[in-house]
């Protein structure tokens, strides 16, 4: 009782200290708050969404089409209220009334930073509705004075379908103070929104199909537990209450949510009943497990989401020799939970006695990380997601209603032969037969590369930052366990690097990675770190630079003692803006004297490549994604600089990524496919483990793992986990990231032997001329599979059409065994 009586005072003086109030910036009640616009922009008040006063401001750009501003915009400047010391957060309203979701932020500065360099927001949009923005002040970086804020500039970039935002309340909120909840009149507007949208007789008909097909068979989902009557008596309840007058923010969000529930529901019920049919159609059994396949390109989600999963009896894949390839066995309870599920594969023979053996084939469970929120890039789910590939876990029980998926992967060593190989996938529970499956696997006459096929720059956190700590238990000394990460890492054609690093770079490694022909690229230095921080201790910049080369000087000439000058790269100059520019060219210019046969690289923001800028010293440029224009770069690579592209966070839809909740495909055309179309003379990547406070993975499938990695993202500069004894994890982000380079390498080795047909000129037979002319066309990658950068396709069947009439031709080539990335003498990697 006196437990609960100080509780109830405790939470009594918590609610005290909350009081309704705010500091409009904006509300939009006058014309003289709307900012001017764009000739093809419109910005207005309007009388729709309003969730303060009567009217919103509506902001509409038309889809974008070349010619059109790169980076449609409004801006507030100046600002009616410019001391924001008093406050702890920003709150804006936003209504997105379409069913798109497209790039939209914000940019706010004082009156002494150009805005550009201030602090940047970049929103979630909403689909086909409203939500509300709180953004901390704390946020805010240091140089910004928070008691001068000078303006807020709104922007888009190149929106495809278009923006159509509606824009209200724009306040700021002091310590203890709560917005108020939008009038009821607003909910009623973003329901009659929602509900002109939600086809509520489409899911009401699903329902009912579902139930009349499966008749008294017991099914996993809340179709079966509730029957049919309750279904739809529970769908016509949440239909009136959307409806209703006095309904509220709170109440829509939550009416919202679970008839979008109700609907994903109905739709993973019909994926279930389709499979049950295809089982039946095949003559297996249906009563107690039902396995589906899936391609390694597809996320399949345990729960609450619809799944698609092809039934077959059996599996073909290809890979080339020396190439991984995988695919995915999806196991589902037909009616009771399954215990002690595990999958195996045989020995895989060929009509010629030739033997795949079984330990070149991978059966790992699939595991699963919880989302708690939707990130800023917008997510279609919030929970249980798939992306650790659990290596050390055996067989997993499987609850009734789940969806538990294998990660087969096939290994083809460089003496495998070629062929067709048969054999057999084994699906096991306690309690029930085991169900067979067929697997073909065909193995190409040609052989991928030990190393990458392009230049990759991805930063990992060794031994002294990411494992010497509480994090994890590491079963051997960091001497040995780096070992373990290097072999693993250059598994995925990564080597062990860091684009951050201020030290001398692991020689063993080096040594130990260049034996294996498996190195690639290392960093000499980050100047950066060591131009720029210096210079912020008192040095003057010029003083700072000498001391920089005086730095990298002994790693250079021991890189050059070791023979592997030629895969070092000096990075530095990250992400600054043009202020930077002279003092960069500058320190460029010292370091090009000093060391004029290592590759200066840089992701400092010249746009023009330095065809517009002072800096004329860098050697290879690095723009994001969003940047990387094929023209520009063309004429760059005309003056001699490389261009090459990398990812982050800020790189939303419709470009590829690899946030955890990703399409998987975009990880893989990304690596692959777009970078065989755009030639990108390289990749880089900032982080692969950004593993601060969490705990290693000890148990699955449904993992403890935190996903939350850069801010508030899920899996950005977080390509792999680690268990209880510090080994590494795959994910299935990392298994397309690789698989991505292999179809990469394909190409790479196809536009060779073109090249070398070519050379032949005449001697051509009218055969070889025939296979040259299919080999051209087959080299182009279609627009139906990748039109640009933020176009293109999500099936895998796409994907791996285009890949695998590219290995039929090398294998008709008669010329499987070219190494395009080989010098004359066989001892220098050479990328083309």
């Amino acid at each position: 009782m006196i437990i609960r009586y100080v509780c109830a005072l405790f939470l009594f003086a918590v609610i005290a200290t909350l009081t309704y109030g705010k500091t409009t910036i904006f509300d939009f009640e006058t014309d003289t708050e709307i900012p001017s616009s764009a000739k093809q922009d419109i910005l207005k008040r309007s009388t729709r969404f309003a969730t303060s006063g009567n009217p919103s401001m509506v902001f509409i750009t038309p889809p974008w089409k070349k010619g059109m501003a790169q980076w449609p915009s409004f801006q507030f400047k100046p600002l009616p209220i410019t001391d924001w010391q008093p406050y702890d957060r920003l709150v804006i309203d936003i209504i997105n009334p379409q069913n798109e979701r497209e790039f939209f932020a914000v940019f706010i500065s004082d009156s002494k930073i150009p805005f550009r360099e201030g602090f940047e927001y970049r929103f979630s949009l909403p689909v086909n509705g409203f939500k509300r923005f709180v953004i901390p002040l704390s946020e805010f970086p240091k140089k910004i004075n928070l008691s001068d804020i000078n303006v807020m500039h709104f922007y888009c970039n190149h929106p495809a379908a278009g923006l159509h935002l509606y824009l209200d309340n724009i306040v700021l909120l002091r310590k203890g103070e709560i917005i108020p909840d939008p009038p009821a009149r607003f909910a009623m507007e973003i329901a009659d929104l929602f509900l002109s949208e939600f086809d509520f007789d489409r899911v009401a008909k699903i329902s009912r199909k579902i139930w009349a097909s499966f008749g008294n068979i017991t099914k996993p989902g809340t179709l079966a537990s509730n029957g049919l009557a309750k279904s739809l008596t529970r769908l016509e309840d949440l239909h009136k209450k959307l409806q209703s007058p006095t309904l509220t923010v709170k109440e829509f969000q939550k009416l919202r949510r679970e008839l979008e529930i109700f609907s994903q529901t109905c739709k993973r019920e019909v994926e279930y009943l389709r499979l049950q049919k295809a089982y039946t159609a095949l003559g297996m059994p249906t009563d107690r497990m039902l396995v589906g396949f899936a391609t390694s390109m597809k996320q399949i989600l345990p729960r609450d989401m619809p799944f698609s999963l092809t039934v077959t009896r059996n599996i073909k894949i290809s890979l080339a020799r020396n190439e991984k390839e995988s695919f995915q066995v999806a196991v589902i309870p037909a009616a009771e939970a399954l215990k002690k599920v595990t999958v195996s594969v045989t020995d895989l023979t060929s009509e010629t006695g030739n033997v795949l053996p079984a330990k070149d084939i991978d059966c790992d469970v699939v595991g699963y990380v919880k989302t708690e929120f939707n990130p800023p890039y917008g997510s279609p789910y919030i929970g249980w997601w798939p992306d650790p590939i659990l290596n050390f876990l055996g067989s997993v029980d499987i609850a009734k209603g789940d969806v538990q998926t294998f990660w087969i992967r096939v290994r083809a060593k460089k003496q495998q032969a070629p062929g067709i190989y048969h054999g057999n996938i084994k699906v096991s529970a306690d309690g029930i037969d085991p169900l067979s499956f067929g697997l073909t696997v065909q193995v190409r006459s040609f052989t991928l590369p030990d190393h990458a096929p392009l230049p990759v720059v991805m930063s990992f956190a060794n031994g002294s930052r990411g494992f010497r700590n509480k994090l994890m238990c590491v079963k051997y000394s960091w001497h040995k366990m780096k070992f373990v990460y290097a072999d693993f890492l250059a598994d995925y054609y990564i080597n062990y690097d860091n684009i951050y690093r201020g030290g001398a770079p692991d020689y063993e490694i080096i040594r130990y990675l260049r034996d294996q022909d498996r190195l690639v690229a290392f960093n000499l230095g980050n100047v950066f770190r060591n131009v720029f921080r210096s210079g912020k201790k008192g040095k003057d910049f010029d003083e700072a630079i000498a001391p920089a080369v005086d730095s990298i000087r002994p790693v250079y000439e021991k890189a050059k003692e070791l023979e592997v000058l030629h895969h070092a790269y000096i990075y530095g100059f990250d992400e600054r803006g043009r202020q930077w520019f002279p003092r960069i060219e500058k320190a460029c210019q010292a370091l090009k004297r000093a060391f004029p046969d290592v590759l200066l690289l840089t992701t400092c923001r010249d746009h023009s490549y330095g065809m517009e800028s002072v800096i004329k010293s860098i050697d290879a440029w690095c723009p994001d994604l969003r940047h990387y224009d094929p023209e520009k770069a063309k004429r760059a690579r005309a003056r001699g600089k490389q261009v090459w592209w990398y990812i982050y966070c800020s790189v939303h839809k419709p470009y590829p990524n690899w946030f955890l909740e990703s399409n998987a495909i975009e990880t893989r055309l990304l690596m692959g496919v777009m970078t065989s179309k755009f030639r990108p003379d390289g990749f880089l990547y900032y982080s692969l483990n950004l593993w601060k406070h969490k705990k290693p993975i000890e148990k699955g499938p449904f993992t403890s793992w935190n996903p939350v990695s850069f801010g508030n993202y899920h899996g950005d500069g977080e390509l792999l986990c680690v268990d209880s004894e510090g080994m590494p994890i795959p994910t299935i982000r990392l298994e397309n990231f690789r698989d991505g380079l292999e179809d990469y390498a394909y190409t790479c080795i196809l536009k060779e032997i073109i090249r070398r047909y070519k050379a032949k000129g005449n001697a051509l037979s009218a055969t070889q001329k025939q296979w040259l002319a299919e080999a051209k066309e087959a080299l182009l990658v279609p627009a139906t599979l990748v039109k640009n950068l933020k176009e293109y396709s999500r099936d895998p069947a796409e994907l791996y059409a285009y890949r695998n009439r590219i290995a039929e031709l090398i294998d008709r080539s008669d010329m499987p065994n070219i190494n395009p990335w080989l010098s004359n003498d066989e001892n220098v990697l050479l990328y083309k």
